[in-house]
């Protein structure tokens, strides 16, 4: 008997033994990678207590929690309670990479795969045999991003990473929508688009739509000598444009009285405005458009062509340097001064149908205004006589009117509308030998 109590006090002893003195031999799966005791409470490392390899011996009072560290590398937690029987040899795996981040400004937002974790400074996790997508972003500047991978096939990720927003960003907001966006002359698309504006240069934005004005700014990203661009711009395109063509091609384009083209040009027509464009050759009717960019009104075409008709005014005209002026007409002395009165008055009369005033005395004859109506104006012509000459010889100083005033298809115009009537440098066919005849007879 005392044998056999012997023998199971040993026996228990041993046991007891292996219980209170577990010691474990902890691998990492790094040769540099650094073993800490930590604190049961929370993470805080208490003491260094090895490299690559550890033996751990438990503690019946701890909860023997240890951490692995390797820089690059998620570190890893483990915990051995003494009350768990372990297997003597423990591997621990360092898998996840750890990228430190780091931003500039400090107050740029870090998202990773499109939500936002913080700024400033983040500690990116990738788990082995993944991916993530980070992108820095703050208003105003260009987002940068970037990439990480943990796979043995792609680029390692580094240990740090820093990065600084120095290009600027303008959100450009397109009015209409479907606006042609260009950077520095290259297309970038339709409608709203963020421009890149680099440190230290500029660039020229210009935004395009038929029928519109264009839209033009520069930005510039040079701290030292400009103010920074706006984190958003609106660029509307208001004033409308009308590519004006004509036919014939050398037409006068005339804008306020004042001309600004020859066959063609480009209208600007200001928001909430009408301008009014006159187009005129000789030979031709002026044409006369109003083009206006107003809630109320028709907006204007993006291109117009304009045929010009042929003005029969002029096709039944002749130039000529008679017309407005006085012409002196010396009398052959063979002829009377009745007689010389009375060959003026059968020929003005053959032209004229009314003689309004008839002076012989005085020598001094008018005529009533002959009309004729054309499409594109009214043409009014008389004849105004008068003595002339000196006092030693009998003569007439005749002046043939011919004058213009221009239709505009809304107010009508009368013979007596004098302030709408203009010397006209033309004759109509039918006075043409007029004088010629006065002069030819008289003299």
């Amino acid at each position: 008997m005392k044998l056999k109590s012997l023998l199971i006090t040993l026996f228990l002893f041993s046991i007891a033994l292996t219980t209170f003195s577990q010691k474990l031999t902890i691998t990492a799966n790094h040769s540099d990678a650094k073993f800490y005791m930590l604190n049961d409470l929370d993470n805080s490392p208490v003491a260094e207590i090895g490299t690559g390899v550890i033996e751990l011996k438990l503690d019946k009072n701890s909860r023997n929690r240890i951490m692995v560290a390797k820089t690059g590398y998620e570190p890893v937690i483990k915990e051995y309670p003494k009350s768990i029987k372990w297997d003597k040899t423990q591997t621990v795996s360092l898998e996840n990479r750890m990228v430190e981040i780091t931003t500039e400004p400090y107050d740029a937002e870090i998202y990773v795969d499109g939500r936002m974790v913080g700024s400033k400074q983040i500690n990116l996790i990738v788990g082995k045999g993944r991916f993530l997508n980070v992108e820095i972003r703050k208003p105003g500047f260009a987002p940068e991003s970037k990439t990480y991978y943990n796979s043995p096939d792609r680029e390692t990720p580094p240990v740090k990473d820093y990065f600084e927003l120095k290009d600027r960003q303008v959100r450009l907001e397109v009015i209409p929508a479907d606006g042609n966006v260009s950077v520095n002359g290259v297309t970038v698309g339709k409608g709203n688009q963020d421009v890149r504006v680099p440190l230290g240069d500029c660039v020229t934005v210009n935004v395009t739509k038929d029928g519109f004005v264009e839209y033009t700014k520069v930005f510039c990203n040079k701290p030292d000598t400009d103010p920074e661009p706006p984190i958003r711009e609106s660029a509307r395109l208001e004033d409308r444009l009308v590519q004006i063509t004509s036919q014939p091609d050398d037409a006068a384009i005339e804008i306020a009285g004042k001309r600004v083209g020859v066959g063609s040009y480009d209208l600007k027509v200001p928001k909430n405005a009408c301008v009014e464009v006159r187009i005129s050759k000789e030979g031709y009717i002026r044409y006369v458009k109003n083009y206006c960019n107003q809630d109320n009104m028709q907006e204007p075409p993006s291109t117009d062509f304009i045929e010009m008709a042929i003005d029969e005014a002029y096709s039944s005209s002749v130039s000529s340097d008679l017309a407005n002026v006085r012409i002196t007409v010396p009398v052959n002395t063979d002829f009377s001064a009745e007689e010389a009165w009375r060959i003026l008055s059968s020929i003005v009369t053959r032209y004229f149908d009314i003689l309004e005033t008839v002076d012989f005395n005085t020598g001094y004859l008018t005529t009533s205004w002959q009309v004729e109506n054309f499409q594109s104006s009214i043409i009014r012509t008389r004849v105004i006589v008068s003595s002339g000459g000196n006092s030693d010889q009998l003569a007439y100083s005749v002046k043939l009117i011919s004058q213009e005033a221009f239709l505009d298809g809304q107010n009508q115009v009368t013979v007596k509308d004098d302030e709408k009537f203009e010397d006209w440098e033309r004759i109509l066919k039918r006075y043409e030998g007029l004088i010629q005849e006065i002069q030819a007879r008289l003299q």
